[in-house]
């Protein structure tokens, strides 16, 4: 069980990691620190793909979800949202990304949103949803990180708002995003 259980484990998050690119084999791929949160590390290593939803329908726009805490990758209190997505007309950057983000109206509640990082290729953020009950998370953060064909943007999504350890722990984890 043990090699065959490392195996799978390995395989997901292989998978996981190519296929966020999914691009043409010249294509950039995401990198990040897994290890950095131990309950992302302890699903990934858990090989229980129904952890994780993956939806290719657009090869231009392609979402991986891990639930990290929660049932499944449709029932989370905490999962991390991976998007790749190839630039388009008027979304060639990290911050033409975010501002079509903002520019999306969202429903009935306000979203508080709080700029964390900022360097020429990359952005971080928070976004507060408190009290939406029709919000799909109260708190979010998010990295957007642009290459020269690609884009990129990893989100942490929060039923309810974390504790400070937590959000330490998955800032740390944003940070260590990049692309190759």
């Amino acid at each position: 069980m043990g090699k065959r259980y490392l195996n799978k484990a390995v395989r997901a998050l292989f998978v996981l990691l190519m296929l966020a690119a999914a691009m043409p084999a010249r294509a950039e791929k995401l990198v990040f620190d897994h290890r950095l949160y131990a309950p992302l590390k302890a699903v990934l290593d858990s090989g229980d793909n129904d952890m994780i939803a993956y939806n290719a329908s657009n090869p231009r726009y392609v979402v991986d979800l891990i639930a990290v805490k929660g049932k499944s990758a449709s029932d989370w209190s905490e999962a991390l949202e991976i998007i790749a997505r190839s630039p388009a007309k008027g979304v060639r950057t990290a911050r033409d990304w975010r501002a079509e983000l903002d520019a999306r109206p969202e429903g009935a509640c306000k979203a508080t949103t709080i700029p964390i990082a900022e360097d020429a290729a990359s952005l971080t953020f928070e976004r507060q949803m408190p009290g939406c009950p029709t919000a799909r998370a109260v708190t979010t953060y998010s990295r957007i990180l642009g290459g020269k064909r690609s884009l990129f943007m990893l989100t942490v999504l929060f039923k309810t708002a974390p504790d400070e350890s937590t959000r330490q722990q998955w800032l740390a984890l944003l940070q260590s995003a990049r692309i190759e």
